[in-house]
């Protein structure tokens, strides 16, 4: 349900990255991960569709790891699982002419024949091992530093640039056709710049995440999920406003914080607004707590504290009981204990006083 609303209230632009999200978690999960390269290293991990430009999440597949009985016999059976899942995450996209970034844990030439058949392009590196590479662009010690090497198979285009001595960076694209070369310092080719700047999505999301978050310290993994849930929710909804709705405080470079401290006071005003008006169930640090942000609370006691004047002694207890109090009548200001005055609501307290 949460991911058929981010698909439905956000038009994603030409270009989404797939990759892998990591969710800090240390608690005893059958799935839990480890991944050394990701800041939490331990943790859930969920493979994620993104916008290229704004990392706004769209899709996603919880990974549940190796699994046992007829789970892992219909897993065997599926040798393109990888291939399968990137479909699966940009389904809702298909035939709309968008280009698709992957690295190489998801990149494959049968992946973009399959995604070409459906009127989607894929950019993405490329293992060196795989089956369809060719020798010419593997390393090579002959090879000069800032020099690339393309090949072209029908509508797909390899390219092997060596950034430096000995290393040799290759990669697969289905949208570009040519062996364009950026004349700059580095003499980069389009397919490697245009990979740089939508390879992102996934990470950029991911640091939008962790860099403002609700998370508390638990080791009960569906609250992990709930928490990372609940953080995502509220960067979609701050990419949804800010699209909406650009010149709001574009000036400031933390409007994201803005943003979330205003839409948290309006989740929670409704509430706020009910429980003012009943002051006698809050405590003290929650009735201080909504004071502090500019809401007055209704009082509907009978009695009031008097900070003014010293204790004075009850006046309708005995003497011998020597029954001192601070609050007073609000009719005839007289001192009385809690057995003599009553609690009384608004609106009678308002008709008892005429």
């Amino acid at each position: 349900m949460f991911l058929g609303r981010l698909q439905i209230c956000y038009t994603p632009g030409g270009s989404l990255t797939v990759d892998e999200q990591l969710i800090p978690a240390r608690g005893r999960c059958n799935f839990r991960q480890y991944m050394p390269s990701k800041p939490g290293k331990y943790g859930l991990k969920i493979f994620w569709c993104c916008d290229s430009d704004t990392a706004y999440p769209l899709n996603a597949e919880v990974y549940l790891g190796r699994q046992s009985g007829a789970a892992a016999a219909a897993a065997a059976k599926d040798t393109n699982r990888i291939h399968n899942l990137v479909k699966r995450l940009v389904h809702p996209w298909i035939n709309t002419r968008r280009t698709i970034t992957t690295n190489y844990y998801f990149t494959s030439a049968d992946l973009a024949e399959d995604l070409l058949d459906v009127q989607t392009t894929l950019v993405g590196t490329i293992r060196r091992n795989k089956k369809e590479i060719p020798r010419e662009l593997q390393p090579n010690t002959q090879l000069l530093e800032q020099s690339s090497i393309f090949c072209f198979d029908r509508q797909l285009t390899l390219v092997s640039y060596v950034p430096k001595k000995s290393h040799v960076v290759i990669l697969l694209s289905s949208l570009h056709h040519d062996q364009t070369i950026v004349d700059d310092e580095k003499k980069e080719p389009e397919i490697i710049l245009y990979y740089n700047d939508t390879k992102s999505g996934v990470d950029h999301m991911d640091q939008m995440v962790r860099t403002y978050s609700c998370k508390r310290k638990t080791k009960r993994w569906p609250l992990t999920f709930f928490f990372n849930t609940l953080d995502l929710g509220t960067l979609a909804a701050f990419v949804v406003w800010t699209t909406k709705k650009p010149q709001w405080n574009e000036k400031k470079n933390y409007r994201r914080r803005l943003f979330i401290m205003e839409f948290g006071y309006d989740l929670v005003q409704l509430h706020l607004d009910r429980r003012r008006h009943q002051p006698q169930t809050l405590q003290k640090n929650v009735l201080m707590a909504v004071q502090a942000i500019g809401l007055t609370v209704t009082t509907s006691h009978p009695s009031i504290v008097s900070t003014a004047t010293p204790k004075q002694r009850c006046h309708f207890c005995p003497r011998e009981c020597d029954c001192k109090v601070i609050t007073h009548c609000l009719s005839c200001n007289a001192p009385c204990c809690p057995d003599h005055h009553k609690v009384v609501c608004t609106m009678c307290s308002e008709t008892f006083l005429g």
